[in-house]
């Protein structure tokens, strides 16, 4: 046996002696995480914040891949079927819970087959209109939708998608009649609502739309008012408080990731959550910075597939 072996041999016996585990070195390699939007949206440009203050924290290169498609399915399944070794996750937001709530068989549990990591931040969704639709609220939005049965139409993330819910949730609560128009992402339905061809979508991202006059937000989702249109009331404010809803940006893994992994990656997202460039970063874009344990971030999907579950069994809402 070479010198190098036995130091190698030596070093293993003492790490388990003293309780070290002899992996503790992850990680070791570049972490792939998976976001199911396409580039550009809140939720990816929120990751991208996060992780690179991650990457930093844990000395490897954190890359996005974006895999877009299905209502954030494909993306979601894609890191269900991969290795639980640290090396593949999951960055997502409230989708993860709602698809479930809308589709029987999405292809995932968002409980059994995801290992959470953490909560990273909240953040509200805007309405937003066209700029040549005569609207400027959201009791005009819901008169001049009834007045115009049919001809409206808003965009989502694709059939069975967060975005579906929530259009879908709206139309039940004012009681009005809009079609239904599926894109990949919300990013690429604004820039239709920009270009005039579509009518309304429900955006986290909307502000370098309206900031540059090309949409018009009328309402926002947040409990308070956001902080990025502090002249756009809340749709408590305007009536509606049912329709009060809040998305989370969460770190998952695929089901049985090592507890020492999801606490190492835990620990690094804390700390990007903490840092005051990444919160200022964050802030930009409408978010709200968390930070938390696994199992707060366990509590937050049971709390929220229960919630959106009662909300679509409430209204009857079939997307299948």
């Amino acid at each position: 046996m070479t010198v190098s072996k036995r130091i190698a041999l030596f070093l293993g016996v003492a790490l388990a002696w003293i309780g070290v585990p002899v992996h503790a070195a992850y990680p070791d390699k570049p972490i792939k995480v998976v976001v199911p939007f396409v580039a550009g949206g809140i939720t990816d440009a929120g990751a991208r914040v996060l992780l690179d203050h991650m990457s930093q924290r844990l000395g490897v290169p954190v890359l996005v891949e974006n895999r877009p498609g299905a209502g954030t399915k494909l993306g979601t399944r894609a890191v269900v079927a991969a290795p639980n070794d640290g090396y593949t996750l999951l960055m997502t937001n409230s989708n993860l819970t709602m698809v479930p709530a809308v589709e029987s068989s999405p292809g995932y549990d968002a409980q059994r087959d995801l290992a959470p990591i953490g909560l990273a931040s909240d953040y509200g969704v805007a309405i937003v209109v066209k700029i040549a639709l005569p609207v400027r609220t959201l009791h005009e939005l819901v008169q001049y939708a009834k007045r115009n049965p049919g001809r409206l139409s808003y965009g989502s993330a694709g059939v069975g998608s967060g975005t579906q819910l929530m259009a879908e949730h709206f139309k039940h609560l004012t009681g009005t009649d809009i079609v239904h128009v599926p894109y990949r992402s919300t990013a690429l339905a604004i820039q239709d609502v920009a270009a005039g061809t579509l009518d309304l979508t429900f955006d986290g991202a909307a502000r370098p739309y309206a900031d540059a006059g090309r949409v018009r937000v009328i309402a926002v989702t947040n409990p308070q008012r956001d902080p990025r249109f502090p002249d756009v009331p809340t749709v408590g404010e305007q009536g509606l408080p049912a329709m009060t809803l809040v998305s989370y940006l969460g770190l998952f893994a695929p089901r049985g990731t090592s507890p020492a992994v999801v606490e190492r990656l835990n620990r690094a997202l804390n700390l990007a959550a903490t840092d005051a460039g990444v919160r200022s970063r964050l802030a930009e874009l409408g978010m709200t910075p968390r930070g938390g344990s696994p199992a707060e971030m366990v509590r937050r999907v049971s709390a929220e597939l229960a919630y959106y579950r009662r909300v679509v069994e409430a209204a009857g809402l079939k997307f299948e």
